[in-house]
């Protein structure tokens, strides 16, 4: 199992985002975001994978890029201006070396959401339940409700899977992870709206909620990619998001 860290990236490449640009209003939804499952285990397994939350997650990136700016400063005299538009700031390599070394905690691993129920294997593979990994301990600790409906003796001996994936956004030249936008209330809201959309869309039989009221806030193309070796279920897909009645939401004032 591969958990991906998307910092990793842009030190690799010698950059570090500049958090507070990434604002809803430099998203491209007209160019479509992607919904990546990357990480596929049998249900059973399911406490292998680490508790899951968004808020978490954009509190931990948060913190670690801030920390390694106030590296930048303090010991390189290297400030960014207030007003800088960027979304990525190139870093000497030297400069990122002892932002690691300083550190005294790892780079956040990537977010994962959302996660996917499914029940079939190859062809008959089928979604079942869609839901948000909102909680900060593990929601599957104490027993599910999606996976309590599973023990119906019409799911008996028929294979079960659990999918997680990230949600990435796109700017103009730039991928955006969800937990890069800015502020935190935003990136929420674009994650109840995947969420809201993927459900009414796929129509999983154990959702309740979503499943006959469209919810969605704002149109958004979803393309789904499928990285699991073992299944290509929802790989390429494309969904559209429309919603009945569109609201429209900016970053706030900082």
């Amino acid at each position: 199992m591969v958990i991906y860290k998307s910092l990793d990236y842009y030190f690799k490449i010698g950059y570090l985002p500049l958090l507070k640009n990434y604002k809803i209003e430099t998203i491209r939804f007209d160019a479509g975001c992607f919904l990546a499952l990357d990480v596929r285990l049998p249900l059973y397994r399911v406490r292998e994978m680490k508790a899951q939350s968004l808020k978490s997650t954009w509190n931990e990136v948060n913190q670690y890029v801030n920390s390694a700016f106030e590296i930048m400063f303090y010991h390189y005299n290297e400030d960014v201006d207030s007003g800088d538009e960027r979304l990525l700031v190139d870093i000497d390599r030297e400069i990122l070396y002892e932002i690691d070394s300083q550190l005294d905690i790892y780079r956040p691993s990537t977010c994962y959401p959302i996660y996917i129920i499914t029940v079939g294997g190859g062809a008959n593979e089928r979604v079942v339940y869609i839901g948000k990994t909102s909680s900060q301990n593990h929601r599957f600790s104490g027993g599910h409700a999606a996976a309590l409906k599973l023990h119906d003796p019409k799911y008996d001996g028929i294979e079960k899977h659990i999918y997680f994936a990230t949600v990435t956004l796109l700017g103009e030249n730039e991928y955006m992870p969800l937990e890069f936008i800015y502020p935190y209330t935003i990136a929420e809201k674009l994650l109840e709206n995947v969420e809201a959309g993927l459900i009414y869309n796929l129509k999983p039989e154990l959702n309740k909620v979503h499943f006959h009221k469209n919810n969605a806030r704002f149109q958004m193309l979803l393309n789904i990619e499928n990285h699991s070796v073992d299944s290509d279920i929802l790989h390429n897909e494309q969904i559209a998001i429309n919603p009945e009645k569109y609201f429209t939401f900016s970053s706030p004032s900082d």
